[in-house]
């Protein structure tokens, strides 16, 4: 027959058995989880490189131009389209005093 301590000692290997391979269990499937997520990273990182060679291929100054040009119907600026500051200081306060130029 057997004793109520070899019994106890019995009970308490069982109970250490079965945690350990619980929480082998619990590191495999976080380990499999963390592999998931680093895949994904990785992909996610590889879509970031390619969106920015995207943007910048498309946020060319030659590119901009011809739409600008072609589709938008602008054109250059030229000497006579810039203005002095004191031309638009000047139309501000004549519009401010209600005078029509």
């Amino acid at each position: 027959m057997i004793r109520y301590p070899s019994l106890l000692i019995i009970f308490v290997i069982l109970f250490v058995a079965i945690s350990l391979y619980q929480i082998k269990h619990f590191i495999t499937k976080k380990e499999i989880e963390l592999a998931q997520i680093k895949k994904n990273i990785d992909v996610a990182q590889s879509d970031l490189n390619i969106l920015n060679a995207e943007l910048t291929y498309l946020k060319r100054p030659d590119r901009i131009e011809k739409i600008a040009i072609n589709k938008l119907g602008l054109r250059e600026v030229l000497p006579t389209d810039i203005w002095d500051l004191k031309d638009l200081v000047n139309a501000t306060d004549s519009l401010s005093n209600g005078e029509k130029k």
